[in-house]
Order: structure tokens, then sequence, then C-alpha cells
């Protein structure tokens, strides 16, 4: 077992990362299974006995497979070769939960696949699909997080073992695709999401700011906020959001909320939990952290959990 695991991180050491690969014959490895080495072994003992009793029928056996087998690594390696494969996208998940990668895996050939895959070193489940002729499949592969941040996709492994099970095709691939971890909400019970912009401003009206975007209207929005013309042309209502200092007394989500003692990591957990509050009671927030500001903007959510995220990344 400590074998394979050098092999595998050997293999996948030499493997340039990219955002798609086509396998060739450079890249795919063949090895007999278990069954097959019992079949073998079976094979070797049939050829000794047919030696020493010059049995005819024993050496017909024997080469017969023997020629089994070659069969099964020619036909194991036209499973894999020639296959395209291509990088997706991988959904936002928070600390602790499960992410999935997508890959693009393309038959460009006359003849159909059976492949499983897998994430090189890790526990998840092995993802098995089948391919029809000149055809194209997404494979979802699991693979649990346990810290903020960008996290790279491990190598993909690729096998299979048919039709005979009897060799083992497999081959390894590095493609270049992240997951962006946002940090573990912790509830914050200090009441600091309670505060509204302040800090020695003026709250401004509507009309004193640059206009940013429409959102959906929110119990509390002023009629000058209210986007008539939309309201009139598509009766939908929603609102005016403008950027600006403090419009409609956002709150404010700041990093020097907490005591100096407090550690980065427990500061992101609150305030991860604090924009999930105010996007959960659709208020508008204000999410300051050193040497950033996220501020009302669409998709603003995941602004703001990306900020945190990637907090204290080097460039």
């Amino acid at each position: 077992m400590r074998f394979r695991s050098h092999l595998q991180a050997w293999l996948v050491r030499r493997l340039p990362p990219s955002a798609q690969w086509t396998l060739r014959h450079q890249r795919i490895y063949l090895l007999p299974t278990s069954f097959g080495w019992m079949l073998l072994g079976v094979a070797l003992a049939i050829w000794v006995g047919a030696l020493n009793y010059a049995v005819s029928l024993a050496y017909a056996l024997s080469f017969w497979i023997i020629g089994l087998l070659l069969v099964s690594v020619l036909m194991a390696y036209r499973q894999l070769a020639g296959l395209t494969l291509q990088a997706g996208t991988a959904d936002p998940v928070f600390a602790g939960e499960v992410t999935h990668f997508s890959i693009r895996l393309d038959n460009p050939s006359g003849w159909s696949r059976t492949l499983q895959g897998h994430l090189a070193g890790s526990t998840g489940r092995t993802s098995a699909c089948q391919l029809s002729p000149h055809s194209s499949v997404w494979l979802s592969l699991p693979l649990a997080t346990t810290q903020r941040g960008l996290l790279a996709m491990p190598a993909l492994a690729l096998s299979c073992d048919v039709p005979f099970g009897l060799i083992r095709a497999f081959a390894y691939v590095r493609l270049r695709q992240q997951a962006l971890v946002y940090p573990v909400p912790q509830a914050d019970v200090s009441g600091h999401r309670q505060g509204v912009s302040g800090e020695g401003e003026a709250l401004s009206t509507a009309g004193d700011d640059e206009f940013s975007h429409l959102a959906a209207y929110r119990d509390g929005d002023t009629p000058r906020q209210i986007a008539w013309k939309v309201l009139a042309r598509r009766d939908v209502l929603t609102s005016k959001r403008f950027a600006g200092a403090v419009a409609g007394g956002c709150r404010v989500l700041d990093w020097h909320d907490y005591p100096p003692g407090d550690d980065a990591e427990s500061r992101l957990s609150r305030l991860a939990w604090r924009v999930l509050e105010c996007e959960r009671e659709q208020h508008c927030y204000r999410l300051r952290v050193p040497g950033a500001e996220v501020g009302p903007q669409p998709h603003q959510r995941e602004q703001a959990l990306a900020l945190l995220a990637r907090y204290g990344e080097t460039p």
C-alpha cells in the first residue's frame, strides 16, 4: 500500500496542470488486476506442466490464456486513448462542506467507453460513467473541505478494467480548477450586527449618492428609492440602490468591531455569519476588512464572502 502511494505521488508530480488534457500513450499505464495475476500464474503453471509431460493440449491452453491477457491489454488501452478532459467549475462552499469539481469528458472515437474516476489522495467516492461513441459527459467528483481559501483540484485518476477485468488501464491528470471555500459562519452574539453606519458620518439620502443598481423592493424603502419607470414598464416593484457612504442606514460589518486579541479566523467566521444575517433580513450592509471594502452592489453576498475567504492571501 505504501509503494502504491509513493508511485502515485511520483506520477502526479510529473504532471503540469492544464485546463485541458488529451490522453496519449505516454500518460496511460497498464497493470494486471488481482484476477489477471492469478490467471497469469495459472498459465505459467500449465506451461510448466506441458514442458514436463509434453502435453500439446496444455501448451494450447497456456498460450490461449496468454493471448487473452494480451487482448485485454489492447482493449483496456483503447478505453482511455484519445479521451479529452476539460476542467469545469466548482461551486463555492463553506469550510467543512463538500465541494464538487466538474470535468467534461469527450469521446471522439467510434466505440463506447466505461470509466471510473476519483480524486487522487481523497477518500471520496469513485464516480463511474459511460460514454457513447462521439459523445460527451460531465463527471462530478466530491471533495471534503477543511479550511477557507482557494482549494486547488487534486489530480484526477481515471481507470478501467473492461472488458474481462484482467488488465487495469489508468491515467493521472492535473486539471487547472479551483474551488472557493468560505469561512465557517460563527454566531456573533456581541451585538455588533445591530450597529448602523455612523462613525461621525451623516446619513445621506438616496438622492445624494451615485446610482449603483436595481434590487428587489424591501420594507422601509422610501418612495424616492422606488424605480417607478420599471414598475410602469414591467409591473415589478424594485428599488434603486446607491453607492455612497451609508445610504438608508447600512450596517457596517467592520474588522475592528472586535477586540485586538481576537484571532483572524474567529473574526472572519463571525463576519461571515453577519453577512448571512444581513442577507437573510434583506438589510443593507457594508463589509470592511483591512485593505478592502464591499458595499451595496449586485451579487454582494458572493463578493463579501469571497473577500473573507481570500483574506490574507499573498498577491
